[in-house]
């Protein structure tokens, strides 16, 4: 394999003792920026220069299939385990067996970046989910300074996102998301056929509940009529007037939609007259990319009656930019400001005034962290259908989620005072007294005192032309002398007691005449004992 090796001759041309400018170009001593060098390498043809022939540095070889040499490595061991992996790679593909991988591995993540991005268009994503994984998975790209495929590495993206959360609004959410976005491109370059494995895998998010930084809360009944009555009077934000921001906040409480979703509904997307009356989102604008299709309650079909009149059509009921990045949020916290001001200043004193300027009532923030933005308004339309006491899946198919957890764990807040009331719906407390608890009844002298044990049951009967088994009977008018089938109603069977003063197997009169005879135990016997005795011949 040896001899397969070999360097090449180099032609080079030098200037030695000479003077450079800024750039490395040969110039004369009195310019500005000049510099005196012992050697320069120029190139052929610089006036002054020296022909220089030598060996080169790196060793060369030849490889089946190219036809000029390939260079390899200055170290010569290096250089023959180089040629021979190329010698194989030739034979391999003359066989038809090639790398499919091989030309992406030499392409930089930021080709391939680009690519994805077009492909996240294709799908027909909106621009701002488009712009938001791409960016988020640069970052973490960037962060971790990987250049190419071969460089990614899951322990160095989990310490990039570790160092990332030390920052003041980057939680464990935040982390997970971008976590999310750099997997899903991972997870892309293993279906386009660019990678061969996704080394990203095997990482999980982290615990959301042991790091919340924006933990949601729901709005009170009270709380959404001031909210409502704020923006109804409230100026024009963002281009929307007043009236229009109390229909959309009624609008995400009553269907919980989401604020993308809103921004597109169209006077053609309700279906007042229906039944039931409907809402419906387009597939292009769902979270899950379906139509889907909500149940409108009917206080608000009434009031979108009157509002939507005059619409122009085909045109969203909300237009602007307002749905865009955090501007809802910012619209709904100045309707939050406003409704907390005036409630304040209804206070008819100072200290009174005092007093509900220290409460959660309406804040942004309250004072264990829990905060109201936009979204909060579709977590007040969830945790008002698990009040109203509807059934978890219908609360799930309203939310439109994959999982009844994400509804009842995330969405659905339940308070004190709710727990309370579910405590207070418990049945009362047993009697802890000895005196007011229920007492056995007492003997009334008409139990079988003292007497030995009995066997009940069937009795083995003389009358042939009765069923061998059957229980002994008294009949109606026995002590007037009348038959048991001739007249009269048949009463109840009566267990008769076996006579314990007899003994052996003896025949007893029921009635003093003979009549239907029953037999008598003076030891009581088991079933199997009994029934050899009555089946005996």
């Amino acid at each position: 394999m040896s001899s397969s090796l070999f360097k090449i001759t180099v032609v080079q041309h030098w200037l030695y003792n000479c003077w450079i400018d800024a750039d490395g170009n040969p110039c004369g001593e009195g310019e500005a920026g000049a510099r005196f060098v012992a050697s320069r390498k120029v190139k052929a043809g610089t006036p002054g220069s020296a022909k220089v022939t030598k060996k080169s540095g790196k060793w060369y070889g030849r490889v089946p299939g190219q036809k000029k040499p390939v260079p390899l490595s200055p170290n010569k061991v290096v250089a023959q385990q180089m040629v021979a992996k190329l010698t194989v790679k030739a034979g391999l593909a003359s066989a038809g067996i090639s790398d499919p991988f091989e030309e992406h591995r030499r392409r930089p993540l930021a080709e391939h970046l680009k690519d994805w991005e077009a492909v996240l268009k294709a799908r027909r994503n909106t621009d701002v989910y488009v712009e938001m994984k791409v960016g988020q998975a640069r970052k973490v790209i960037d962060a971790c300074r990987f250049v190419f495929i071969a460089d990614f590495s899951a322990s160095r993206v989990e310490a990039a996102l570790a160092e990332m959360r030390c920052r003041p609004r980057f939680g464990t959410q935040t982390s997970n998301h971008y976590l999310s976005a750099v997997k899903q491109f991972t997870r892309w370059l293993v279906r386009d056929r660019r990678a061969a494995e996704n080394p990203l895998s095997h990482l999980e998010g982290g615990n959301v509940r042991l790091d919340s930084r924006h933990q949601r809360r729901e709005l009170a009944d009270d709380e959404l009529a001031r909210l409502l009555d704020a923006a109804h009077a409230g100026r024009p934000v963002r281009g929307m007037p007043g009236r229009d921001r109390e229909m959309l906040y009624l609008s995400s409480v009553y269907t919980g939609l989401r604020a993308s979703e809103l921004a597109s509904l169209t006077p053609e997307s309700f279906a007042l007259d229906g039944s039931p009356p409907t809402v419906a989102v387009a597939a292009a604008y769902s979270k899950h990319r379906r139509e889907d299709v909500v149940p409108l309650h009917a206080d608000l079909v009434r009031r979108l009656r009157v509002w939507l009149a005059g619409r122009p059509a085909r045109q969203p009921v909300w237009p602007g930019k307002w749905a865009e990045y955090c501007w809802a949020g910012a619209m709904l916290k100045s309707d939050l400001k406003a409704a907390r001001a005036a409630w304040i200043n209804e206070g008819e004193g100072a200290a009174e005034q005092e007093v509900r300027s220290g409460s959660d009532f309406l804040a942004e923030r309250t004072a264990d962290g829990r905060v109201i933005d936009f979204h909060g308004l579709r977590h007040t339309f969830i945790t008002r259908l698990v009040k109203a006491g509807v059934k978890p899946k219908e609360a799930q198919a309203l939310a439109r989620h994959s999982t009844i957890t994400l509804t009842m764990d995330r969405y659905a807040h339940t308070g004190l005072h709710d727990t309370a009331r579910a405590v207070e719906s418990l049945p009362s407390l047993p009697p802890s007294r000895p005196e007011s608890r229920p007492q056995p009844m007492k003997a009334t002298g008409t139990d079988a005192v003292g007497l030995p044990p009995v066997c009940t049951g069937f009795a083995k009967a003389v009358d042939t032309g009765r069923s061998p088994l059957m229980p002994v009977e008294t009949f109606k008018g026995a002590e007037s002398g009348q038959g048991g089938d001739s007249g009269g109603d048949r009463n109840h069977p009566i267990l008769k007691v076996f006579a314990p003063d007899r003994g052996g197997m003896m025949p007893a009169d029921t009635n003093g005449e003979g009549g239907n005879q029953a037999p008598r135990f003076s030891q009581p016997l088991s079933f199997s004992a009994l029934r050899t005795q009555l089946l005996a011949p």
